[in-house]
């Protein structure tokens, strides 16, 4: 997990460090300028007379856990399901507006009807698309995606908020505390103290957002992308979507009434996400370079932005393909859709590999392979086993069958494995299917089907000439 996250952060660099940087002016100027005078000389005679941690814990944080609780109460609601979290707290908010706030809420953008209108409208649209197995693709394509963005976004108007928030109530007064403490600081050198140590721990509050954010998204994106792959056993998408809007409600639920209650049951979630996260993780890969990406570059005439070689390829296959100068006629990525548990292919589903084919032949590579690593595995046709490629409606699949008599001897034989590519090769299909060798399925299909047209004719044109034969000898003998 710590390799994924560090390579997304490679990804995202700029963004997290502008992020953190703005955390941490607004945390410094709010910690260090805010005077806490009363409060020190309070602070300082229950330190005085503190004889235990817990009432050391009590002088200092007093209430603040419950702030810190309430602060970040939706962060993880919000990153599973946006619009269904959204939904949720705008609609306590309108109730609790009406009713005189009984729930001592904070004033929310949430709390204006057409907002909550608005809101209401995407939810339902999202659910029925996402639920219903022919959409669900358009609908995590378009409203999915939204949604994750508008939940980003909060996330980082959440963390914003919540990291000034909490250093200034809680951090900044323990920091200065601590320099009270310190007959050697000056009233200027306090500040300054104090606010170093409040942007610090805003930074480190706003960092852990994020993380959050992208552990919890990211394995509700990979539910999403293997309830779209599972999606057209009956019922699987509704089920799935009915699950996850209950799980986050019942999450908002127990944050707005009981927050530590809710802080607590947040982080057992994120925990769970954890384990989970690998796994979702290339799930979400996978749907993202197989549906979303090409279904993105096909409404906007994207395309033609795509080549066989694409301009960047990763550094580790660059290194390899000049370790063995090899001068590739393609390079395309590959997904590993699913395969025989006897499969000569061993690499878990979902993973992604490169297909590269040049002089050489066709290869596979792999970042390890049998505890190798920077691997080229030959994958040219053959005569044991033969190789296919299916031109999808969503997307191109290379796939053989496990090359046993009994195997092949049946109506629908088992495949050996199934490696699933992109429709933004479309221009190139054929000068792929050309270079590799492989049985172009959809040619196959239909020189069969013309084949088995001719033998209906000549079985027809067989029959009537028999009966025109009969009838003239029946025209003779009378």
């Amino acid at each position: 997990m710590i390799e994924i996250l560090l390579t997304e952060y490679k990804k995202h660099k700029k963004l997290i460090i502008s992020y953190m940087i703005i955390c941490m002016v607004l945390s410094f100027f709010a910690g260090s300028m805010i005077p806490k005078a009363a409060e020190h000389r309070v602070y300082a005679t229950e330190f005085a007379g503190s004889d235990t941690l817990l009432e050391l814990n009590e002088a200092v944080l007093g209430d603040r856990l419950n702030a810190l609780a309430g602060d970040y109460s939706g962060s993880v609601s919000i990153s599973a399901e946006p619009f269904t979290a959204l939904l949720f707290l705008s609609i306590v908010s309108n109730v609790n507006k009406l009713a005189d706030n009984p729930l001592n809420m904070p004033p929310l953008p949430l709390d204006k009807p057409w907002i909550l209108a608005i809101i209401a409208v995407f939810f339902v649209a999202s659910k029925f698309m996402k639920s219903n197995s022919t959409t669900s693709v358009f609908g995590v394509c378009t409203l999915g995606y939204l949604e994750k963005f508008l939940g980003t976004l909060c996330i980082l108007v959440i963390g914003i908020v919540s990291v000034v928030t909490v250093s200034v109530q809680g951090g900044s007064a323990v920091a200065e505390e601590a320099v009270n403490a310190s007959s050697s600081a000056s009233s200027g050198g306090g500040n300054i103290v104090i606010g170093a140590l409040s942007a610090l721990f805003s930074a480190f509050m706003g960092l852990m957002s994020l993380i959050v954010n992208f552990i919890v998204r990211t394995v509700f994106k990979g539910f999403e992308a293997l309830q779209v792959i599972f999606g057209t056993i009956p019922f699987v998408a509704f089920l799935c979507e009915a699950g996850k809007a209950g799980l986050v409600l019942f999450l908002c639920a127990i944050n707005v009434w009981f927050p530590v209650a809710g802080y607590v049951l947040n982080i057992i979630v994120f925990a769970a996400c954890c384990a989970l996260f690998r796994v979702c993780y290339y799930a979400s890969k996978y749907f993202e370079n197989i549906y979303f990406l090409p279904f993105i570059r096909k409404i906007f005439n994207l395309r033609d932005s795509i080549t066989l070689i694409p301009k960047r390829i990763p550094r580790r296959l660059r290194k390899a393909l000049e370790r063995d100068n090899i001068n590739p006629d393609f390079v395309i990525p590959a997904f590993v859709k699913r395969r025989h548990r006897n499969s000569i292919l061993r690499v878990r589903p979902l993973r992604r590999l490169w297909l590269v084919h040049s002089a050489e032949g066709t290869k596979l590579f792999f970042n390890r392979y049998n505890r190798e690593k920077n691997y080229f595995l030959k994958f040219d046709q053959s005569s044991e086993a033969e190789m296919f490629l299916n031109k999808g409606f969503t997307l191109y699949e290379i796939f053989r069958y496990i090359p046993t008599e009994k195997n092949m001897k049946k109506k629908r034989p088992v495949k050996d494995f199934s490696l699933v590519f992109s429709k933004d090769y479309t221009a190139y299909i054929d000068e792929i299917i050309g270079l590799t060798g492989y049985t172009d399925v959809v040619l196959q299909k239909r020189t069969a089907k013309e084949e088995r047209r001719a033998a209906k004719l000549a079985a027809r044109q067989a029959r009537l000439e028999a009966k025109l034969e009969k009838k003239n000898k029946q025209l003779l003998n009378n």
